[in-house]
């Protein structure tokens, strides 16, 4: 593990999905706004109000990115934020904006693995992750170690993008992630090729209910699922058993 300046820190493990992140880290927030037609403020709002509870005070983000979750999470005044990501160009966005709004005291920045999160057994209240779990090599790994970093009573959140049920939706979103999507990525990030990989994760995610069994085999009870806007996002969210 090593330290970076003010407090960031890196474990490396080199990818090529890593690498296209780290790429596309500049422009990224408006891409985001517009293959979702901004849709995707709306979902993080959904996702981030599950976190009203007093409860849920120290929260960690992972795949943070360059932080819309993190900005959204503030408004319910937590402890602490911990932001991870294994992107370090993601992360220096996001340390850039908390310089700029003057929040560096209230959120830390970790780079690392989600499959190896870098915090003991029992540290949060609560983790939430946003369009990143599509990302992870090992998604029950990973539902492991979010479920093991959390107190008990605690709470995982799971926002992705997901195939959309209704018919004219899923024609739709067909036409959009094959023509328009690439063409914006190719203009704005130069990066066209991550942005074919985009809808290629989200065809390969698993069907909603299969996911909610990977839960609740890495340990969550309570386990919900909340389709928005014709399935076209999904929330996920699942509890540890209190002691």
């Amino acid at each position: 593990m090593k330290q970076l300046p003010e407090d960031t820190i890196t474990l490396k493990k080199p990818s090529s999905i890593q690498k296209m992140f780290d790429s596309i880290a500049p422009t990224y927030d408006l891409l985001n706004h517009l293959m979702s037609f901004g849709m995707d403020i709306l979902w993080r709002k959904k996702a981030v109000s599950f976190l009203n509870d007093n409860r849920y005070k120290r929260i960690l983000d992972i795949a943070a990115g360059s932080g819309d979750v993190a900005f959204e999470i503030l408004s319910k005044q937590p402890t602490s934020i911990t932001a991870s990501d294994f992107s370090l160009n993601m992360l220096g966005v996001l340390k850039q904006k908390t310089i700029s709004r003057r929040l560096e005291p209230q959120m830390s920045f970790v780079c690392c693995d989600a499959l190896l999160l870098p915090f003991g057994n029992d540290t949060f209240d609560a983790t939430i992750v946003a369009f990143g779990i599509r990302n992870f090599s090992d998604r029950l790994a990973s539902l492991r170690e979010m479920f093991r970093v959390l107190k008990p009573g605690g709470i995982s959140i799971i926002l992705e993008l997901t195939t959309p049920t209704h018919p004219l939706m899923l024609r739709l979103y067909r036409l959009h992630s094959v023509y328009i999507l690439p063409a914006l990525g190719k203009i704005i990030s130069k990066h066209s090729a991550a942005y074919q990989y985009l809808p290629d994760s989200i065809k390969n995610f698993p069907k909603n209910e299969e996911f909610n069994n990977l839960m609740k085999t890495a340990g969550f009870i309570d386990t919900e699922v909340i389709p928005l806007t014709f399935g076209t996002a999904t929330i996920f969210k699942g509890e540890k058993p209190a002691l």
